[in-house]
């Protein structure tokens, strides 16, 4: 058994650290917080650096990598929100969406600009009222309209949307009525964010990420190609994204969790109290003892995880439990971090209540941690399906 990166995989994380470090300093993320979007000048640099392409096959400009070195990038990109910008959505939603199921038209097309930085992708899945339940409450439809299509809905959550050059949404294109499962009939498109029709309204919310909405479909034109995939067939395709999905948020978690525990750690060793560093007091370091060990935990089972997928293995609980687990340890972190530093952890001279409110979102969002206890009772505990 071989927990070890590769020299490859050992040098992109010190080269993301050192980057964050250097780059996504505490004064560029306040700025980003600040104007409400993210540094473009990061941006760039993780273009340069090839980070945007790091899974995109070399045909298109990519560097072929793998979940295991998205990963590796998130965890050490996470903590920077909001001013790395909308990498997750864009190299998940983007970069893995079309490698899988675009043409070849489309791979050539959008790809090459993933990976040079030049287009940013959101996706626009959950339905108003709807949350987890997507498929249940799924009332976007788009009709065929001579060679092409006319897209009507709205969606909430679409993080990125105001920023995105391309939204790919869910939408159903066969009547509920006219199918056997609700999973069928559903196709996903690729619509520009700047087409006539498309609203966006931004959604003030706690986390600090750059944005997230809802959005608006009112009679959007689209063309033939804009189809991804296979019509009638886009949720069983977007299935085959969501364990990078549920990896890459576990990845996300564990980037902010990692970081309140080094924050507090420093914290402990420099702050003083009754004449001794309160690192030196049994309470703080029994909390510090354990969030070390639940990290090391999570990042044992978000890299499992993502070890079986690159390996082409089934990992559908794997992925689900590390989501879960990684978001709720985060979590645990981030609030025992903001006990260490006290009054201070409460204030925005210290980061780690931004650390807490971007790791709160991942116990939420792609998914709820409840529905991931339903999936892993069914998959793994193979108990009857409770939902």
């Amino acid at each position: 058994m071989d927990f070890d990166l590769t020299d490859e995989q050992r040098q992109l994380r010190d080269s993301v650290r050192a980057f964050m470090r250097q780059e996504c300093t505490r004064d560029v993320v306040q700025r980003a917080l600040a104007e409400g979007r993210h540094s473009e000048r990061l941006w760039r640099r993780m273009a340069e650096m090839g980070w945007l392409g790091v899974a995109i096959d070399e045909r298109y400009g990519g560097a072929g990598g793998n979940i295991v070195d998205m990963a590796i990038i998130v965890e050490a990109l996470a903590p920077g929100e909001p001013a790395i910008g909308p990498y997750f959505a864009t190299v998940c939603f983007g970069g893995k969406s079309v490698g899988f199921f675009g043409s070849e038209a489309q791979k050539r097309f959008y790809l090459p600009r993933i990976t040079a930085g030049e287009c940013v992708f959101s996706l626009s899945i959950t339905e108003p009222g709807g949350g987890t339940d997507v498929l249940g409450a799924m009332q976007t439809h788009a009709e065929r309209d001579g060679d092409g299509w006319v897209l009507n809905g709205a969606k909430m959550f679409t993080s990125a949307a105001q920023r995105a050059d391309y939204i790919v949404v869910v939408a159903r294109t066969t009547r509920r009525t006219d199918v056997r499962k609700a999973a069928e009939g559903v196709t996903l498109f690729i619509v520009p964010r700047t087409a006539p029709g498309v609203t966006v309204r931004k959604i003030e919310t706690i986390v600090p990420i750059e944005d997230t909405n809802a959005v608006f479909y009112d009679n959007v034109r689209l063309p033939a190609d804009a189809v991804l995939g296979e019509e009638g067939r886009g949720f069983y395709q977007l299935l085959a994204t969501l364990n990078n999905e549920r990896i890459l948020g576990g990845a996300a978690a564990l980037g902010c969790g990692v970081a309140a525990y080094d924050a507090a750690l420093a914290y402990a060793r420099e702050r003083t109290a009754f004449g001794k560093i309160i690192g030196q007091m049994q309470a703080i370091q029994h909390y510090l003892a354990d969030m070390t060990t639940e990290l090391d935990a999570a990042r044992l089972l978000v890299y499992r995880a993502a070890w079986l997928q690159s390996e082409g293995r089934e990992c559908g609980a794997e992925a689900t439990m590390a989501k879960m687990y990684a978001a709720d340890v985060a979590v645990r972190a981030c609030d025992r971090a903001i006990q260490i530093h006290g009054g201070m952890g409460l204030t925005e001279e210290v980061d780690v209540a931004r650390y807490w409110r971007l790791a709160r979102l991942w116990q939420i969002g792609p998914i709820t941690n409840e529905q991931c206890r339903n999936i892993i009772a069914q998959m793994r505990c193979e108990l009857p399906r409770s939902y």
